[in-house]
């Protein structure tokens, strides 16, 4: 089994997979096993899940079924999840990774903190940074004896990252926030890129809403692509680890099965323009 933990993070952008599949609301076991088996089947090697999508599972049973039949090994295939956020602090951290852990084989490429807040605890409470911390310092902990390759955190701000600088001893290597046109975060993009942290965009399809965009459309057909295909792409050529999710294998084929093309800098100023900030998932700027 490959072993990140003992990669630097400049190797690892550059061996990470650029286009990932998400497993969001994917609940239902077949659901999940046909998914993957597209996915896989198209070339797809890292697969996004967290312990509160409660797949976990499903999905590792899916991958012993599937790895050998695409001649593949567990090493070939990047595994991403993430902590809950009611699982938050040193007196649930542990054990909680340690039942992703058991789902996937005892270890895990990349781990996590899914949400800068506490579950049933109020998002201006000073104890949820006390909590974020120590939820961090449980996974420094595993990445010191390698039973998880990379740790980073998710839906993190500006200021959630500044201050995690002021106590972390392994600085994170990966951050996954919503991004796509509408939300491109360049300043949180800028920081990653400057510091050496892996950045992964879910939702680039803005929850389905960009792929009835007028400006994508119109980009789509120029290259005779679909509007899904124009979306990945641009998070591609932004530097972006893109994880696109869906509930439909044919779906998975038509958004990430596409022949090799690039947006030209026209068509990238046309989707910069489409930057207005615009969230379609939660927000976790109200989180302190």
């Amino acid at each position: 089994m490959k072993c990140l933990n003992s990669m630097t993070t400049e190797h690892f952008l550059s061996s990470i997979p650029r286009i990932g599949i998400g497993t969001f609301q994917l609940k239902d076991e077949k659901v999940v096993h046909d998914v993957l088996h597209t996915a896989l089947s198209i070339g797809v090697r890292l697969i996004d899940t967290a312990q509160c999508y409660r797949n976990e599972e499903h999905i590792s049973r899916s991958l012993s079924e599937l790895l050998p039949k695409f001649s593949l090994s567990r090493s070939d295939v990047t595994v991403v999840s993430k902590l809950d956020p009611k699982n938050q602090g040193t007196e649930r951290a542990g054990d909680a990774i340690e039942r992703t852990l058991k789902c996937f084989g005892g270890y895990v490429d990349v781990m996590l903190i899914h949400w800068p807040g506490v579950s049933k605890m109020k998002s201006d409470d000073p104890l949820v940074k006390e909590r974020r911390k120590e939820s961090w310092k449980v996974l420094e902990e595993y990445k010191k004896i390698g039973k998880i390759g990379l740790i980073g955190v998710s839906n993190y701000t500006m200021n959630h990252l500044q201050d995690l600088t002021n106590y972390c001893s392994i600085k994170p290597n990966v951050l996954q926030n919503e991004f796509h046109p509408r939300y491109q975060e360049k300043d949180v993009l800028k920081y990653c890129q400057e510091n050496d942290i892996v950045f992964m965009g879910y939702s680039p399809f803005g929850q389905s809403n960009l792929l009835s965009d007028r400006t994508v459309i119109e980009i789509a057909e120029r290259h005779n692509v679909a509007p899904s295909n124009v979306l990945v792409q641009w998070c591609v050529q932004k530097g972006v680890v893109c994880i696109p999710r869906t509930s439909k294998p044919e779906r998975v084929r038509e958004n990430l099965d596409y022949s090799n093309f690039k947006l030209d800098n026209s068509d990238m100023q046309q989707m910069e323009l489409l930057n207005d900030g615009h969230k379609f998932c939660w927000d976790p700027n109200r989180v302190i």
